[in-house]
């Protein structure tokens, strides 16, 4: 009885499903494939998600790092158990040999295989996202022990990476056959195409290093673009990211902040003058309510007393007579000048009461100029008029 079930499965396993030249499939070929398959990756899955990714999160600080890895070898893996399972069900190894080491062209004498290029391909990935990584390796290793600046840093730490970027893809042009003398004869076409087709990104590029290097602004610097306000975080190679008082994040290209108009509040120093204007109702004592501005500008503990605030008395106006008080803060964020100029309007305010001096507001006054009388009369609202 066991004879016969065996040999009811070894018939079963040799049935053909598909029979040619180039393959032949059985069925218990395919079984046995899709099993090792569906285990392999399974079995992958576990092993690199769980036991792996945690040791590259204990051996590698960048976190971001550890999971593309950990992904990237996730996808070899994946390869592995399918060319696996390809040939276990039943497509010969010559077959990958084949197309491994098929000619697409030749360069200058170079044969350049599609295997060849594969490989380039599958490495030029991991090789990029590790220039980013080294970079921030060598800043955190030597350049934060140098005690420069957040900028420098900056500008040190983006070259690095771009050196590092340009030897993985001469190395992966070199391991793709691809010889170095032959961009002498591609240089005129990718000039053409780096010149129509990527201005704005060689532009960003340069306004990029432009920033780095001449340093208009900085890491941390409080600039105002285009009515906006903020913080700078970051200056990359081709934008740079903002922080607002709103909690924001504002990516501009690096091109529009050396075309448009910057202001750099922090650039020389922190110190910079506010206003604060304020109108009060004709009739008032304009000395007691300059010396009581003055006074709410000189108690508060972040107005400079050098240079001494000043308040002018700026005209007539329509409703009110209207003063300007001009004071000195330490602009250290970008929100607080801000908050100290509202704080000495409530203290003004404050002094105005207590001196009983009005804070003006517009009024006006309606003539009604007729030859003859206004007829004005009550009636009930239910009546019609």
């Amino acid at each position: 009885m066991f004879a016969e079930i065996l040999n009811q499965l070894s018939a079963w396993w040799q049935i053909e499903i598909i029979s040619n030249e180039i393959l032949t499939l059985k069925l218990g070929n395919l079984i046995l494939g899709l099993v090792i398959f569906l285990l392999g990756w399974k079995i992958g899955q576990f092993l690199i998600r769980k036991s792996l990714k945690r040791f590259l999160q204990n051996k590698i600080s960048d976190t971001d790092t550890g999971s593309w890895l950990s992904k990237f070898i996730l996808f070899l893996w994946f390869l592995v158990v399918l060319v696996t399972s390809l040939v276990i069900l039943g497509i010969p190894a010559s077959i990958f040999s084949f197309l491994w080491h098929l000619s697409l062209f030749t360069l200058e004498g170079h044969s350049v295989e599609l295997g060849n290029v594969l490989l380039g391909l599958i490495l030029l990935y991991p090789g990029i996202r590790f220039s980013r990584y080294l970079s921030m390796e060598f800043q955190s290793i030597f350049l934060d022990r140098l005690s420069l600046e957040p900028s420098s840093q900056n500008l040190l730490t983006v070259l690095v990476r771009y050196i590092l970027i340009v030897f993985v893809a001469l190395f992966v042009l070199t391991m793709v056959g691809i010889p170095l003398t032959a961009f002498t004869v591609i240089g005129g076409a990718l000039a053409i195409g780096v010149g129509l087709g990527s201005q704005n990104l060689v532009n960003n590029f340069l306004s990029g290093l432009v920033l780095m290097i001449e340093r208009p602004l900085k890491i941390n610097d409080v600039v105002e673009v285009e009515g906006k306000r903020g913080i700078v975080e970051h200056i990359g190679g081709r934008s740079t990211r903002i922080r607002t008082s709103d909690n924001l994040r504002l990516v501009m290209p690096n091109s529009k902040l050396l075309e448009n108009t910057v202001i750099n509040w922090s650039l020389i120093d922190n110190q910079i003058r506010r206003e604060v204007s304020v109108g009060v109702a004709y009739g008032s004592d304009v000395e007691k309510t300059a010396e009581l501005i003055k006074q709410a500008m000189l108690e508060h503990p972040r107005v400079e007393k050098y240079p001494d605030p000043i308040v002018l008395f700026e005209e007539f106006g329509d409703n009110a007579l209207n003063f300007r008080g001009i004071f000195w803060t330490d602009f250290d964020r970008a929100i607080r000048p801000r908050i100290t100029a509202s704080e000495i309007r409530f203290k003004i305010n404050a002094l105005f009461e207590e001196a009983g001096i009005v804070v003006a507001f517009p009024q006006r006054d309606v003539h009604l100029d007729s030859t003859k009388p206004v007829d004005v009369r009550v009636v009930n609202p239910g009546e019609d008029v």
